[in-house]
């Protein structure tokens, strides 16, 4: 039973809906509004901290590039022997507590004529300042290191990446790199590399001291993104931050790296999992100028907002206990407005309960309830009357409903009748309009492939005739120049042995040459017999071929296709065959618009990757074949973009495509389907995943 609401009910519930939805208006409103300004002032600390922390480190670089400087201008004017090296070494790292390893390495023969490898390092090694001689053809080639080959060939100082020195300082360092010279024969000459190397073990100390709220920390990233500082001792020099976007699942992570890596200064809009706590964190990140390092300050979110969390808390509370204050008065202005509607609906229940004689009281007020009252007791007499009438005529409705029940009966037997009829008619028209597009479809395939066929034929014509002329006159004037070396054997006496020797090599040059053409005339040509081939349209008519060299001619004419629309088109081919195939009984030119049609696409694919992503990537076309049994299998793979799976229910339907306008008519899948599948009796398969490669499997049965 449905409990009915009363009129005081209705405005405690409306009047408190309003002012409810007016507190909870105004505290969001309140929310968002010091959630920006702590955005803002957040935005502002921590690029006031970033800023801070980025000075602190670039003024350790830069003490750090001082020296080797200022002991590449000594050794360019003076010549020191190898104590005077290792003293003034030793000396660097006494008065530079931040230097953790310095060196002087050697052209070879600049330090002593015939001597290639002369380096002295000094190193912090346990609470002492150690000496060594660096260099050796086994153990540590210092030519090929990067600090010492990339200021060679910059022509300047440079900081290297992070590195694990072994043979040297033995630790993860990073090292500054100054080139020096000496002046020979009145020329500057490059004499060899001063190095001054920080640990990354110091300098994350160096900034462990830097509180960020509670459970905040500091990065450092390198210029190729390598982690260079993290509070997870384990992500140092194993992992990038392109690394962990890729394990955690955080693409955003990625992009700020990208940021990051070209020096650019922001906070990321994007909040991740802190890789330390688990909590979800925000970063802010700078540019290092000096080495083209990058610094990232991770900030817990529930930690930012602990100030506006507390302060909406006591709003929400203060607001929660107002509405209940509300609610209150509410209830006891309703309920003092509504008490004589009450005593008045008592009344009017009786009445309508069919006791017409219930006294209704008289209610005193001026007001609408005293006029409500009123009306209710002068519709009390009227019904009174009404009531008598009403009784005499529901005889009269009782015939006449029952009359209408009848026709009733009879109206819907007729309807549905008629029902029936029309949905005969619709299916019938269903199938006709099927009909209609079905031919509709196939006429303008047919005129597309008979416009397309009547092209190539044409154009493959033309080009033949030239073809046999130049394979023929190429075969005959090999030959020819085969007689003519016959000939000049006879006659050799009569030549000189210079002149006979340079002839001989005329004639095998030109023999080469006559070879070179005749093989590619022999190419072009079976290009051309392929267009001839695909441009007579389907015969319907299977023969025994050769599967493999069908294939082979497919994948070719495909690419040259391809190559003749977009001059820097290419793809990686590689192809693995099943010689035991042999011949298999098909319609091979059916057949091979379907391979055209699955080479081109899969080429398309390889090629636009290559185009959205970047210059290293290659795209490749994978092509194999396979015997099992009585099927034999053809596997078609690329390394494109790959297709979404919502996409892939729909690729074998006719006018599907999702090549750009004018690039597909989204004819070719559902024409090789219908080859494959409806012709062959065989089976057209799809294998994909996005972003890495598509793969089409053609299994036909060799009958």
């Amino acid at each position: 039973m449905i409990r009915k609401r009363g009129i005081a009910f209705k405005i405690i519930v409306v009047l408190f809906s309003v002012i409810a939805v007016i507190f909870i208006a105004i505290f969001l409103y309140w929310y968002i509004f010091s959630k920006s300004i702590i955005e803002k002032n957040l935005r502002e600390n921590s690029g006031n901290l970033a800023g801070s922390i980025v000075n602190q480190v670039e003024k350790q670089l830069i003490a750090v590039e001082k020296v080797p400087l200022n002991i590449s201008n000594s050794l360019e004017s003076a010549h020191f022997t190898e104590k005077e090296l290792n003293e003034l070494l030793k000396s660097v790292l006494e008065i530079n507590p931040e230097i953790y390893g310095a060196c002087i390495a050697y052209e070879p023969g600049f330090y002593e004529k015939g001597k290639k490898y002369f380096a002295p390092y000094v190193w912090r090694d346990s609470g002492k300042i150690s000496y060594q001689i660096l260099g050796n053809q086994e153990s540590y080639d210092y030519f090929t290191n990067g600090w010492y080959k990339y200021p060679k060939e910059i022509n300047k100082p440079a900081w290297s990446e992070p590195y694990l020195d072994e043979g040297g300082g033995n630790i993860v360092m990073s090292t500054y790199s100054v080139p020096f010279y000496k002046i020979i024969d009145g020329k500057k000459t490059f004499a060899g590399v001063i190095t001054a190397d920080i640990s990354l073990d110091w300098l994350q100390k160096s900034l462990s001291y830097i509180k960020v709220l509670e459970t905040g920390y500091i990065i450092l990233i390198s210029k190729n993104g390598t982690i260079v500082i993290h509070p997870n001792k384990n992500f140092i020099m194993r992992e990038s931050v392109f690394s962990l976007a890729e394990k955690f699942n955080v693409p955003e992570l990625g992009g700020m790296g990208k940021n990051m890596i070209n020096g650019e200064t922001g906070f990321a809009n994007f909040s991740f999992k802190n890789l330390k706590t688990g909590i979800e964190s925000r970063t802010y990140y700078a540019p290092i100028k000096l080495n083209g390092w990058s610094l990232g300050i991770v900030y817990p979110e529930d930690e930012l907002m602990a100030d506006i969390y507390s302060l909406n808390k006591a709003i929400a509370v203060l607001g929660g206990a107002g509405l209940v204050l509300l609610l209150g008065l509410i209830i006891f202005i309703s309920r003092s407005i509504t008490k004589p509607i009450r005593v008045l609906s008592h009344s009017t229940k009786e009445f309508a309960s069919g006791n017409f004689d219930v006294e209704i009281p008289r209610i005193s007020s001026k007001d609408e309830i005293g006029e409500l009252n009123n009306s209710f007791i002068a519709m009390q007499s009227a019904l009174r009357k009404t009531i008598s009438d009403l009784k005499n005529t529901s005889d009269e409705l009782r015939i006449s409903n029952e009359k209408l029940e009848d026709y009733n009966r009879t109206l819907e037997l007729k309807v549905e009748e008629r029902t029936k009829e029309i949905s005969v008619k619709n299916s019938e028209l269903e199938e006709a309009l099927l009909k209609i597009q079905e031919t509709q479809q196939q006429l303008i395939m047919q005129e597309k492939m008979a416009s397309l066929g009547v092209l190539t034929a044409g154009i493959a014509h033309e080009i033949k005739n030239p073809l046999n002329f130049i394979n023929n006159f190429s075969e005959l004037s090999i030959e020819l120049s085969e007689e003519l070396k016959e000939e000049l054997e006879k006659n050799k006496d009569k030549i000189s042995s210079e002149e006979l020797e340079e002839i001989e090599d005329l004639i095998g040059n030109v023999i080469y040459n006559l070879g070179k053409i005749n093989e590619h005339g022999k190419r072009a040509d079976s290009i051309v017999r392929g267009m001839l081939l695909h441009s007579r349209g389907k015969s319907g008519e299977r023969q025994e071929t050769d599967i493999n060299a069908l294939i082979l001619e497919s994948v070719n004419l495909a690419y040259h296709g391809m190559r003749a629309q977009d001059q820097e088109f290419n793809v990686k081919i590689e192809t693995e065959f099943d010689k035991e195939i042999g011949m298999v009984n098909i319609v091979p030119q059916d057949i091979s618009r379907v391979l055209l049609n699955i080479v081109n696409n899969a080429c398309y694919a390889a090629f636009e990757r290559k185009r959205y992503e970047n210059l290293s990537f290659i795209p490749t076309l994978s092509v194999s074949s396979r015997k099992n049994s009585d099927v034999f299998e053809i596997r078609i793979r690329d390394n494109g973009q790959g297709i979404p799976d919502d996409v892939k229910e729909k690729i074998f339907n006719p006018f599907f495509t999702t090549k750009p306008a004018g690039k597909g008519t989204g004819l070719g899948l559902s024409l090789s389907y219908e080859i494959i599948v409806q012709e062959h009796n065989g089976e057209l398969t799809v294998n994909s995943e996005q972003g890495k490669f598509t793969e089409f499997i053609l299994k036909i049965p060799n009958k």
